[in-house]
């Protein structure tokens, strides 16, 4: 059978592969309560064991990964469709590259090839989890550099050139932000936003050009935003708290 049977519209394939997107921020942002407002029933891969602020989410199941061996076992998984989950959120891709970095370091006992290696594994299993044809979140911590003054902030992992390149890899990468506001009383509140363009330093990209620039941090508002037709499910569209990851 000849491939070009196999045309069709790209919306069809894009409804197909799901949502894939990258939140980044700092420690305490939100960023893993905001895996619990994707849609439908989410499983979250924890590598960092920072679930307290989802503990109560009907919608959320957790599975805890501290190795290469189980986050392999969890993709083999989801790659089987044994499963009736909607989002997959890997949280976080920063503890992913330290726990693949262990695992080089095993099989490789020179440092400086372990740490060459490494970087073509994150982009392997990272690649892996985003062609999963569901919707797929990866946390990310965030980076900071002064540059003669000026900052900027781009999602962390191991070697600057890792952390630099993986923003490619996504559609839709997002800064999940806390920013101090005045309210009609004139008092100082903190509110939390997803960033969503280049702008103050921070690297941020919206590929489908319908996000405004601040959108609030609710995954499934953003991902109905992206125009998915099929509705996989309905999240809580409530504030992101302020407890700490």
């Amino acid at each position: 059978m000849s491939i070009l049977n196999n045309v069709v519209k790209p919306d069809q394939l894009v409804n197909k592969q799901g949502a894939k997107i990258l939140v980044y921020g700092e420690s305490g942002a939100g960023k893993t309560y905001a895996c619990s407002t994707a849609p439908g029933k989410v499983r979250v891969i924890s590598m960092e064991a920072g679930l307290l602020s989802i503990r109560d989410k009907e919608n959320v199941d957790a599975i805890e990964i501290k190795s290469y061996e189980e986050l392999n076992q969890v993709y083999g998984e989801l790659k089987a469709g044994e499963h009736d989950y909607d989002t997959v959120c890997l949280d976080s891709i920063s503890e992913m590259s330290e726990i693949l970095l262990e695992h080089e370091l095993n099989i490789n006992k020179n440092a400086l090839k372990a740490y060459g290696n490494v970087q073509n594994a994150c982009t392997n299993v990272m690649r892996m989890f985003r062609d999963l044809p569901m919707h797929v979140i990866f946390v990310c911590k965030m980076a900071k550099e002064n540059n003669e003054g000026t900052w900027f902030f781009q999602p962390k992992m191991i070697g600057k050139q890792l952390g630099q390149s993986i923003p490619y890899f996504f559609d839709e990468v997002l800064c999940l932000r806390v920013m101090e506001q005045t309210d009609s009383e004139g008092k100082s509140v903190h509110t939390r936003w997803f960033q969503t363009t280049l702008a103050e330093g921070y690297v941020c990209k919206d590929r489908s050009g319908k996000l405004e620039p601040l959108e609030e941090p609710n995954i499934a508002n953003v991902i109905r935003k992206l125009g998915f037709s099929k509705e996989v499910g309905v999240a809580p569209v409530d504030k992101i708290v302020n407890e700490e990851e």
